[in-house]
């Protein structure tokens, strides 16, 4: 992706004590913190933001964990106007050394590859969840510009002509090299990210978990109490 939309953002629902900005190459980085105990951090998807993962917030503070949430750059409160994995990957990276180590890191749609790709550039976190997780960039660039409107092969040429192949990121390789404590979350009924596609990446990451849901798509999933519920009990557990 290139240029996510700019949406007037759902607002927040938590009453965040502070917000700070992060100096990143594209303009800076807007991020809320909240809790004194080790964070997590919370990594949203593409043309959405920090507030869409909302719900994980309070039962991460009443487990005595911090939370801290980021709007990717490009989005939201963040500046910049194009971003790619690799820009967000390297803002999840550069956050995470002014804020941690993580405890834990929860991810969300395209935030999972942008986090995978973090943590192989240096991220140290302990444990992350990966909620409805893409499996390979180029078909979720295929479905972006599908639903965008946009034609496909003009995206995947922008995308080359900063030097970016769009064939090349396969989450599962990227899986196979990490070492952190993982659990992939999906719905069988996603229509934007495969079911097969998250099995595989699961597969691939040594010693993760898999839990398959139904009927939650693949946005509801974030709001739904057993998921919440599971995935905050996972990247807290000691």
């Amino acid at each position: 992706m290139i240029t996510p939309a700019r949406n007037p953002p759902r607002e927040s629902q938590v009453r965040w004590p502070h917000r700070e900005t992060l100096d990143f190459r594209s303009g800076p980085v807007a991020y809320w913190t909240a809790g004194d105990g080790p964070p997590v951090l919370l990594v949203h998807g593409w043309s959405t933001t920090h507030a869409d993962l909302d719900a994980f917030v309070a039962p991460l503070l009443a487990r005595g964990f911090g939370a801290v949430a980021l709007d990717l750059p490009a989005h939201g409160e963040s500046g910049g106007a194009t971003a790619t994995l690799s820009d967000c990957a390297d803002a999840i990276r550069a956050l995470g050394e002014r804020v941690g180590p993580l405890a834990g890191a929860i991810g969300h749609s395209a935030g999972c590859p942008s986090t995978a790709m973090a943590l192989e550039r240096g991220l140290r976190a302990r444990r992350v969840a990966l909620i409805a997780t893409p499996q390979r960039y180029e078909r979720f660039v295929r479905w972006f510009a599908g639903e965008e409107g946009i034609e496909v092969d003009a995206l995947i040429a922008a995308f080359g002509a900063r030097g970016i192949d769009v064939t090349e990121f396969d989450l599962p390789a990227t899986a196979s090299r990490l070492d952190v404590a993982a659990l992939v979350v999906h719905s069988a009924d996603d229509r934007t990210c495969e079911l097969r596609g998250a099995r595989n990446v699961a597969a691939a990451w040594r010693g993760s978990e898999f839990l398959e849901v139904d009927g939650l798509g693949h946005s509801r999933i974030l709001r739904d109490p057993g998921v919440v519920e599971r995935v905050v009990e996972f990247v807290t557990a000691l």
